[in-house]
Parts: C-alpha cells; sequence; structure tokens
C-alpha cells in the first residue's frame, strides 16, 4: 500500500485535539498548583516537566496509529528521499537563527530559568530537546503532512494547517505562535521537498538544546 492509501483512513480532528491537550493539561495543572500552593508555585520549569510527559503521551498514541495501518516506526522516519547536504544546512541555519532572533529580541520578556540543579541541567539540556525533536517531527511533520497530502489537501494548505496546529501547542502568547509558525513553515516546507524526518529531529533537537542553553547561561 502507498502512504497516500494508509493515511486516507481516519479524521484530522487531532490537528485541533491535540494542541487543545497541550494546552487545556497546562491551564489545568496551572489551576491546580496556584490552588494548593501559597505562594506563587508555577514557573517556566515546572510547566516543562509537563510538555515532557504530555508530549509523549501524544507520541504513544501516534505510534499505536502508526503500527496499526502497519507502519513500523523505523521505517516511517527514514529518509525516503536521497540525502542532499545544501537543504539540510539550510533547514538547520534557518531554524536556529529563527529561535536566536526570538529569544534575543522578544516581543514579551522571557523568565530567566533560575539556579539549576545538574539533574535539571540534563533534562533541559538533553531529555527535553530530545523529546521535543522526536516527538514534534514525527507528529507535526510527519503524522499530519502526510495525513493531510491522503486526504487531497494541497502542499501549500498542508504546510500551513500543520504549522498552525504545531504553533498552538506552544501556548497562546502572539510572539510565540508567530516564532512557531514560522519554524513549521520552514521545516514543513523542508519535509515536503526532502521527505527526510532524520534531519528535522537533529534540527530541532539542537533548536532547543541552544535555546535552553541561551535561557540558562545568558
Amino acid at each position: 500500500m502507498t502512504y497516500n492509501e494508509i493515511f486516507k483512513t481516519g479524521s484530522l480532528k487531532d490537528l485541533i485535539y491535540f494542541p487543545l491537550l497541550f494546552n487545556v493539561i497546562g491551564f489545568l495543572s496551572i489551576g491546580f498548583l496556584y490552588a494548593v500552593s501559597s505562594g506563587l508555585a508555577v514557573d517556566f520549569n515546572t510547566l516543562q516537566y509537563l510538555v515532557f510527559i504530555i508530549e509523549w503521551v501524544v507520541a504513544f498514541i501516534v505510534i499505536g496509529r502508526l503500527r496499526r495501518q502497519g507502519l513500523p516506526l523505523k521505517g516511517f522516519i527514514m529518509p525516503r528521499k536521497e540525502f542532499k547536504w545544501i537543504p539540510a544546512f539550510l533547514v538547520f541555519v534557518s531554524l536556529n537563527m529563527l529561535l536566536i532572533v526570538y529569544l534575543l529580541y522578544p516581543l514579551i520578556p522571557i523568565p530567566s530559568m533560575g539556579h539549576l540543579s545538574l539533574l535539571q541541567l540534563l533534562f533541559f539540556l538533553a531529555l527535553l530537546p530530545v523529546t521535543a525533536g522526536f516527538v514534534e517531527e514525527l507528529i507535526w511533520r510527519g503524522y499530519f503532512i502526510e495525513k493531510l497530502l491522503a486526504k487531497g489537501y494541497s502542499e501549500w494548505k498542508t504546510i500551513l494547517f500543520s504549522s498552525i496546529s504545531f504553533a498552538f501547542i506552544h501556548g497562546l502568547l502572539v510572539d510565540k505562535l508567530i516564532v512557531t509558525f514560522l519554524f513549521g513553515l520552514i521545516a514543513g516546507i523542508y519535509y515536503l521537498r526532502e521527505r527526510n524526518l532524520v534531519v528535522l529531529m537533529g534540527t530541532h533537537t539542537v533548536v532547543d538544546i541552544v535555546g535552553f542553553a541561551l535561557k540558562i547561561f545568558a
């Protein structure tokens, strides 16, 4: 069976449901922490632990669907076109520059991450970036783009819809929505042209490592 035949079944509601899951759980958790604490118990670090858990929950949902459709995870991730250095280099540089510019010149001040223990440093500079790189590219580039294409959407609509959904898993701040939407556009264009999730996963991981390093050490 072709990818189109495999992905034709099922609805596209997850484009909305997955971002809702991220935000609803986040808001409920914030409300709970405020309710049970005597002071300000919610910070950026706490929210990232929640994001880590939610991302793996969503990842297991998608991986399970791929298996039921006869697509082993390894086969889905592996590049389906010959690797090209120039497009890979361009997407790597453009996505990293996009994040660096955003962190240096944010519209809304980005909170400091404060002093971190060794275990926290390992979480923010290794575990969380690898998780985001793997999970978000698997779902918002690989899974959603293939499903949208199989449903008959044009390439530009496919990139647009997957990028909007991707942006809304990162919260509701306007400047962050814009940056992550642009991130989704660039990554989506690369995926459609090169069909290489490995490059996007690696690039996304590095982007997050750079981003957290700037927040921690800058």
